[in-house]
């Protein structure tokens, strides 16, 4: 009796340990896929969220253009047209690809542009028979008729006829008034 009991509780202390050393075996297999597949998912998790900048709908817009000619440039406020608002600036560089994105925030958009020619802020003050015309230069030079004025030759000093003959030269609009204020 005191034999089958031994061989009994050796058997049971036996079959416990080839339990415990198949469990480990088990535990390692399992382990070491578990942490292949968390290593395959880390590699494929991609970014589902992101914050890219779009256009508000109430933000500022510029349009500037560069004249390569005169090397002068116009910077003008305008409105926000609505079929930009919400976009990124990619889909607005793409939406505008004859424009340059100066500057993009969702509050201020600035969109540029290189034009091969002058501005129109050229003009040339010239005496024309008894009265001063003013002249607009258009591209490649061109003079065309901006305005007739009631400036006479007879009111004006010999320097100032002798200048306006050759023509003199002015850039702006504000500057072509002060001009003509001289003569008057």
């Amino acid at each position: 009796m005191k034999k089958i009991l031994f061989y009994s509780i050796l058997i049971f202390v036996f079959s416990i340990g080839i339990g415990f050393y198949y469990s480990s075996l088990w535990k390692k297999e399992n382990v070491s896929v578990i942490d292949k597949n968390k290593v395959n998912m880390l590699n494929t998790i991609t970014e589902t969220v992101s914050v890219e900048e779009k256009v508000s709908f109430n933000a500022s817009f510029a349009l500037k253009k560069y004249y390569n000619e005169c090397g002068h440039f116009k910077f003008n406020y305008s409105e926000l047209p609505p079929e930009i608002i919400n976009l990124s600036k990619t889909e607005l560089e793409k939406m505008y690809p004859e424009w340059e994105v100066e500057e993009f925030s969702s509050n201020n958009i600035v969109l540029a542009q290189k034009l091969d020619n002058i501005c129109d802020e050229h003009y040339l003050l010239k005496l024309e028979g008894n009265n001063v015309k003013v002249y607009h230069i258009e591209d490649n030079n061109k003079l065309k008729v901006f305005k007739n004025t009631d400036i006479s030759k007879e009111y004006l000093a010999s320097e100032d006829i002798n200048s306006l003959e050759e023509g003199i030269y002015v850039h702006g609009l504000a500057n072509l008034n002060s001009a003509m204020e001289d003569f008057e």
